[in-house]
């Protein structure tokens, strides 16, 4: 069997273990998110992500890390350098290691100054928040050491595990979500302290793993002077581009706290769970392919490398655009039916941000081919300066309209406007121009989106809002992306294989 056959079996079986655990948690999840919404309330819920979004701006750090580790520990995997892989892994440790000093004299300083003094909290909801803060500024340095080994599971592409561990969470998820009804204490601090518990628990299963199968998981305090400087002038990169995500997004969430309180806190927190459970489906393709295109570039396979990557964008916006155009159509009636209280503006919050979703997955595995050259300094300077004028516009017109919709619209619009040199910016690597990716992925799905959008639209002009209207978009528009994905963005040796497939598992049986 030929390398690249090896691959696609492999990338197949590890696209289909995510999708069993994505279809096992997600039910769980959004029923474990009722349970805790209605046994805190709108206002504590608002709380818990006003201060979770809060400490979430220390996560930069940790995004820039992961991201730093995960591309050494695999590019170095791909030239099958075993002693130059211990020697990534001990040196990420160490880093991370000071990092989280960093953090702990900031978060006990600024951060606990600014939660205390700016946000817009009820003066009774006080006590609770602090103890929020203290349980999840502890979970994030928990999580922060952690990186190098959750990372090292996804670059040994060993989605058996991943998956493992992520339904583990999940169902202790839910436990928390079941027990806050019996709270003993408070239920807003008793809440902090079971995520918390939780975190611990999720980052020991990944040590224990790490532990017993990866040999270059063995901490040493030794520093390679060479991987250092590479490793954190990679991350630097990383954390500008971090930093000014986070800035901006927390910046827009801490700016309708101060105009709306609480309430659109929730709003947001719930948009925002809602686009990453439908956006988890297209990632647990990319988590599966991502290995393959920083090995395959590493090798020096650029062929391969350009294929995989025009193939990755193609097909995880596909996945993605199954799961949230039925969303997209029926979210009111899904809100209502969902939750006992909805928030005000999470529908449209929620219509808006799964746009701005659909975009960004076209450019998932650009981004990890951009990640995998290492050269990643004019796109991280590109995305940063987005970032900035997502926050100064939403500030602008938050002020001018008074209403909160153009603060995710603007983010809409921007992200739009450098689609184009986010996708160019990998052309020096391996000559991938937007030409090259317009007709290889955008034209495919363009035609797409259009006919399976405006089959919908006539849909619901005619019929009225409900179960049927529900379950008949979610069966027209599969079909509809079914039937226009096979003649519009296959291209004739994928259809080949598709109907060999099937053609050898009907002959099995």
């Amino acid at each position: 069997m030929s390398d690249e056959s090896q691959n696609n079996k492999r990338l197949a079986k590890n696209t289909l273990i995510l999708y069993a655990r994505m279809l096992f948690t997600v039910g769980i999840s959004f029923y474990s998110t009722r349970l805790i919404l209605a046994n805190l309330g709108v206002s504590d819920y608002g709380v818990y992500n006003v201060i979770g979004g809060f400490v979430s701006m220390f996560y930069m750090v940790t995004s820039a890390m992961t991201q730093a580790v995960g591309r050494f520990l695999t590019f170095e995997l791909g030239r099958n350098n075993a002693k130059r892989l211990q020697q990534t892994f001990s040196t990420a440790i160490n880093i991370l290691l000071m990092l989280s000093l960093v953090v702990i004299l900031l978060g006990e300083t600024v951060g606990l100054w600014f939660v205390n003094a700016k946000l817009n909290i009820e003066p009774d909801r006080m006590s609770a928040a602090n103890w929020i803060y203290q349980f999840s500024l502890l979970a994030f340095i928990i999580e922060m050491l952690s990186v190098p080994y959750s990372a090292s599971v996804i670059s040994h592409e060993k989605m058996g595990t991943f998956a493992f561990v992520t339904i583990a969470k999940v169902l202790l998820t839910f436990g928390i979500a079941l027990s806050l009804s019996v709270s003993p204490i408070n239920k807003l601090v008793f809440y902090g302290i079971l995520v918390l518990a939780v975190s611990m628990s999720i980052q020991l299963m990944y040590w224990i793993y790490c532990r017993r199968n990866f040999p270059e998981c063995r901490y040493t305090m030794h520093i390679d002077k060479c991987i250092f400087k590479d490793m954190f002038g990679f991350a630097g990169w990383n954390f500008l581009t971090s930093c000014a995500s986070m800035l901006s997004s927390q910046g827009v969430s801490i700016m309708l706290n101060m105009h709306f309180g609480t309430a659109i806190n929730a709003a947001r927190g719930v948009a925002s769970q809602i686009n990453g459970t439908a956006g988890a489906f297209s990632r647990n393709f990319t988590t599966a392919l991502n290995p393959q295109i920083t090995k395959s570039y590493a090798a020096g396979d650029i062929a391969y490398t350009t294929k995989i990557v025009c193939r990755g964008a193609k097909f995880s916006y596909l996945l993605f655009l199954f799961i949230t155009l039925p969303c997209i159509f029926e979210v009111d009636f899904f809100l209502s039916k969902w939750l006992a209280e909805v928030p005000p503006y999470t529908g449209v919050f929620v219509q808006l941000t799964l746009f701005n979703t659909l975009t960004e997955v076209l450019l998932n595995s650009s981004l990890t081919l951009n990640r995998a050259s290492g050269k990643i300094r004019k796109f991280q300077v590109l995305v940063s300066m987005a970032q900035l004028l997502i926050l100064l516009s939403s500030y602008i017109v938050l002020n001018i309209t008074g209403s909160p919709i153009w603060t995710v619209a603007m983010t809409n619009i921007i992200y739009l406007l450098i689609f184009i040199p986010r996708v160019t910016v990998n052309k020096p690597f391996i000559g991938i121009t937007f030409k090259y990716f317009f007709n290889h992925v955008l034209k495919g799905i363009l035609i797409v989106t259009i006919l399976s959008t405006g089959v919908c639209l006539l849909f619901h002009v005619f019929c009225s809002q409900g179960w049927f209207r529900l379950i008949g978009t979610c069966i027209i528009s599969s079909m509809t992306i079914g039937i226009t994905s096979w003649l519009y963005t296959l291209t004739a040796g994928e259809r080949i294989k598709v109907e060999g497939f099937f053609r050898k598992k009907f002959k099995s049986h």
